[in-house]
This record gives C-alpha cells, structure tokens and sequence, in this order.
C-alpha cells in the first residue's frame, strides 16, 4: 500500500466515522426530544419484553437503543458512543453492517435471557455488544487493531464495564450481558481473508 492509497483510506474511515454518528446519534436524540415532546413517554412503552411476542417487544428488539429513561440515561450512552465508534469507524470495514448485526443479535439475546415481566431501553446493549465484538475481534480473529481499541476503551471503562456486569436495581444486566456476549460471537467470526498477491519475475 503506498502513501496515496493510504491516505485515501484514512479519508474514507473519517468519512465512515461521521456517517456513523449521524447514523447512530441523531436517532437517538431525535427520538429522546420527539418522546419527550410530542410521544408523552410513550416511546418507551417499546422496550424489550423478555419472551413476549407481542408487535411492541419486537419493535424494542430492533429499537430499544433510541429509548431513554431520561436525560442523563442520553447522555452517558451518548459519551461511550462518541469514543467506541469513533474506533468502530476506523478499524471496521463495513461497519453499518457490522452495527445493524449487533442492534438485532443484543436486542434478540436480551429478550431470551431477561427477567420475566422487565422492560429494557437503551442503547447500553449495543455499547456492550460492541465492546464484545471488539474483544472477539482481536482474541479470536487475530485483528489487531481491534487489540488496540479494547486497551484504550478497557483502560478508560473498565469500571464501568464491571459495574454493568454485576445485576443491581435500575441496571439492563440482561442487555449488558446479552449484549456482550452476541458481541463475542459475532467479533469472533468477523476475521478478514485476504487475498495473497504473487510477485512474477
């Protein structure tokens, strides 16, 4: 690869970087204001419902990341995005797909494994499936520049990844567990193949 194709793909993955935060963000926020505004809360009312098969609990399977509790619930989801797919964008090649298989496989693993009668909201699922993928990534796939975004993501939230893994009130510990581990899966499945050139004489 010389210095312009390297450039070229440097442009691309920034441009990449922005499409996912439009992608991602502006749902978000769009549907907190919206909800709050307009809907009266009842957004929420779409949450994940463990095992229930009615049109709403799906709906939350593939949407409970744009419902928040409240702002502040907004606001620390939108603080881990910004820095995980800022990451994402850069070392995933095609990373809006990659974020579409995460929202389903987090949302789909949390309605299994969640408490009877619980509703679960927010993007934290899809904050710990990508956590996961990126771990996957780099133990089991060898991509090591996932390597290097789980130590700056693990230095700076290692506290925080702990906490969501251990169940307390108020806490979506299906949707962090079930996140994480569909992350893992799909992480552990994503090696790249690459095409091997042969130099003729």
């Amino acid at each position: 690869m010389n210095w312009q194709q390297l450039l070229n793909l440097i442009v691309a993955r920034i441009k990449q970087v922005v499409g996912l935060y439009a992608s991602v963000l502006i749902p978000m926020w769009g549907m907190f204001f919206l909800n709050e505004v307009a809907l009266f809360g009842l957004w929420n009312i779409f949450g994940i419902v463990p095992r229930a098969l009615d049109v709403g609990s799906m709906i939350g399977v593939f949407a409970s990341w744009t419902m928040h509790g409240n702002f502040s619930h907004l606001i620390g989801n939108t603080v881990t995005l910004l820095q995980i797919l800022f990451l994402f964008g850069l070392f995933e090649k095609n990373a809006y797909r990659t974020i579409i298989k995460l929202v389903i496989a987090s949302g789909l693993v949390t309605w299994v494994i969640g408490s009877p009668s619980s509703i679960h909201i927010g993007a934290s699922g899809l904050c710990f499936a990508m956590f996961g993928y990126m771990i996957g990534g780099a133990l089991f796939a060898r991509r090591w520049g996932y390597l290097i975004a789980c130590i700056v993501m693990g230095t700076g939230y290692w506290l925080t990844i702990k906490q969501g893994l251990m169940p307390q009130p108020g806490v979506s510990f299906a949707a962090h567990f079930g996140g994480l581990c569909a992350g893992l899966l799909l992480g552990a499945t994503s090696k790249h193949h690459y095409t091997s050139v042969s130099r003729h004489q």
